[in-house]
């Protein structure tokens, strides 16, 4: 009788007879012991006719389980039983390593073995042209904008060299604009702004957002001028109609960007008519002019001297932004209006508008050139740990900076220590000089030694300024 028959024949048989007895159990193949138990051998089962077959039921039955592993010591011979064709056999995960932790096993068993790869945008078009498929537009726009959000130049570099081997003339027609405007954002915002700009000149056609990217591009590298005339030889150029007043793109960032370069090259007049070209679009009047345009407009105002076209634009802007109420502040401030200043803020508090740190650093500027004895600039601060703001790198040194100057070292000491992260060396500095003035010679030398233990390069128009103090305060002593 074959094997195959003998399995047959006991798969139709009832279970009950199939269990050996439990002497059987401690049996082994390989055991060289001269026990009775390892003398007994296996025999072939027999149907037994005295005893008919008990039928059983099938919920009775217990699912087949993988036995387990016995010792090395005494394990024996794997028997040659071949898995059934009709129930894969899989492979069961060894826990063994992972007896005492349950909540690894199936993250072990699931992904054992797995780095953590990164896929670049060059390894996808590599695996495109090898397996031969075409690459679209919207393919070529996601890994575009992947290159944007990692800054990775070399790789937005090679998806552009992509596109023009695969579709020349994609870029030259007017479908390709939208492909246009994400490579040239996307260069923008890897800082090659040689590389924008020759883009931009190459391209056959230009919307809003193309001249919003190009123009911001310039402003940021600190091309002022470039940015301003770029603007007026596309507005003038333009037939009709300007193109930053089509529906539906980013004019709005456009005439934002123009006015910061405005007000850098304090261009009044250019200023007025980006001014005027809001209302225009908008309609109405100043109380229409929303979100960075209103708060554009407010500080192009404010830095050029025209504070009351500034408190007049603040007071019709339906959106009043911490932004907005900063430069009303730092305007009052720069015109010598101090309490003016604390008032507004003041009455931003009345108002109910969250100060940021840069709201607490514009009014402590002001605190401390009020001759009040600090009183303000203690009132600041105390808003400021309300809020808890009074540990933020700005706020800090705004304050040791007020505290020095109303000559309250204890108290600019105490802020200097609450503040986080790395100080920076206008708060050394302050610190300083704000000890040489009010005559604590020891402190001062001790917060030398402190600086150079910090990293700090002590300059010579430091130690000049520091020097200067003390003469001053030696000066007044002898008088």
């Amino acid at each position: 009788m074959g094997f195959s028959s003998t399995v047959g024949t006991a798969a139709a048989a009832p279970l009950s007879h199939m269990i050996p007895k439990p002497t059987h159990r401690r049996c082994y193949c390989n055991s060289s012991s001269t026990s009775p138990a390892a003398a007994v051998r296996w025999r072939p089962w027999r149907p037994q006719l005295s005893h008919p077959p008990v039928p059983v039921s099938p919920q009775v039955l217990l699912p087949l389980r993988r036995p387990q592993q016995p010792s090395p010591a005494n394990s024996p011979r794997p028997l040659p039983i071949k898995p059934s064709p009709r129930r894969p056999v899989v492979d069961a995960p060894d826990h063994s390593s992972h007896d005492d932790d349950d909540g690894d096993e199936c993250s072990s068993s699931s992904g054992r073995n797995v780095k953590n790869s990164s896929c670049t945008p060059t390894d996808v078009l590599r695996l495109m042209d090898v397996l031969q498929l075409p690459v679209d537009e919207d393919l070529y726009v996601s890994l575009i904008k992947e290159c944007a959000e990692y800054r990775d130049a070399a790789q937005g570099a090679t998806v552009y060299a992509h596109i023009r081997s695969s579709l020349p003339d994609l870029l030259r027609r007017p479908a390709g604009l939208h492909l246009a405007n994400r490579l040239l954002f996307m260069f923008a915002a890897c800082g090659q702004q040689h590389v924008a700009s020759q883009l931009f000149d190459q391209m056959h056609f230009r919307d809003a957002t193309s001249l919003a990217v190009v123009i911001a591009t310039l402003s940021v590298s600190g091309n002022h001028g470039d940015a301003l005339r770029l603007f007026v030889e596309m507005c003038v150029r333009s037939s009709g109609r300007s193109p930053v007043l089509e529906p539906g793109v980013c004019w709005l960032e456009a005439l934002v960007t123009v006015l910061r370069s405005c007000a850098r090259t304090r261009e009044l007049g250019l200023g007025r008519q980006v001014h005027g070209l809001a209302l225009k679009v908008l309609g109405g009047d100043d109380a229409v002019l929303l979100g960075d345009v209103g708060e554009s407009l407010i500080q192009f105002y404010s830095r050029l001297g025209h504070h009351g076209s500034a408190v007049k634009l603040f007071e019709g802007t339906r959106s009043q932004s911490a932004a907005a109420w900063t430069c009303m502040i730092s305007g009052y401030s720069r015109e010598g209006r101090f309490k003016e200043a604390i008032g507004v803020f003041r009455e931003m508090g009345r108002a109910g508008r969250r100060k940021n740190c840069h709201v607490f650093s514009s009014t402590l500027s002001a605190c401390a050139k009020v001759g009040d004895g600090g009183w303000s600039g203690k009132q600041v601060h105390a808003a400021a740990i309300k809020l808890g703001t009074s540990s933020d790198g700005f706020v800090c040194s705004s304050l040791v900076d007020m505290y020095m100057k109303h000559e309250l070292p204890t108290e600019a000491q105490r802020a200097f220590a609450t503040m986080d992260g790395v100080r920076d060396c206008v708060c050394w500095k302050s610190l300083l000089i704000g000890y040489a003035r009010s005559g604590c010679g020891v402190e001062a030398v001790k917060l030398l030694y402190e600086m150079k233990a910090a990293g700090i390069n002590l300059q010579e128009s430091i130690i000049h300024e520091a020097m200067t103090g003390f003469d001053i305060v030696k000066q007044v002593q002898e008088t």
